[in-house]
């Protein structure tokens, strides 16, 4: 990841990303640096930190900190038979995962560079509730559990780098 910092009247410092899917679906500012391209991460929120703002189509975007945006996953089914599969984007940091059927247990696992993951979450009668995330026939996670009596579910949440 690339830092800037800026001097002068509107001073303040943020990071860029070389990955321009780290940001999520959000705005961006794009970089050119050595005939490479980096990415900052724009929002109509103002951060603490930073008073950087660019002005595009007469809306006013502030340069956040940090470049890369994860909107935690959350899923939720019944003792159904199911099988749900998600293709996601996930940037490089430590991820929590949350996973409930009789009671809620947590797991982390770290991801050092971005990648394609796959999610696939089940649940079979005899069997119980199992959830796995993998990447290129890489095992990033799996578990399984007994079923519960309500409704099962799992949250998956970015925790930084």
């Amino acid at each position: 990841m690339a830092n800037i910092t800026i001097s002068g009247a509107s001073t303040g410092s943020f990071n860029m990303t070389d990955e321009i899917r780290d940001i999520g679906n959000s705005k961006y500012l794009k970089v050119a640096m050595s005939d490479k391209s980096y990415y900052a991460r724009l929002s109509t929120e103002k951060p603490a930190d930073n008073n950087m703002f660019v002005i595009v189509e007469n809306n006013k975007y502030y340069v956040q900190q940090n470049p890369i945006l994860f909107e935690p996953i959350y899923y939720e089914h019944d003792y159904s038979n199911f099988e749900q599969r998600f293709t996601v984007w996930l940037p490089k940091g430590r991820y929590l995962v949350e996973f409930n059927t009789t009671n809620t247990t947590t797991d982390t696992f770290t991801i050092p560079s971005g990648i394609d993951a796959t999610i696939v979450y089940s649940y079979k009668k005899g069997v119980g509730a199992t959830l796995s995330i993998t990447s290129e026939g890489w095992r990033i996670f799996n578990k399984g559990r007994e079923a519960g009596r309500n409704r099962n579910w799992f949250k998956l949440s970015r925790q930084g780098d």
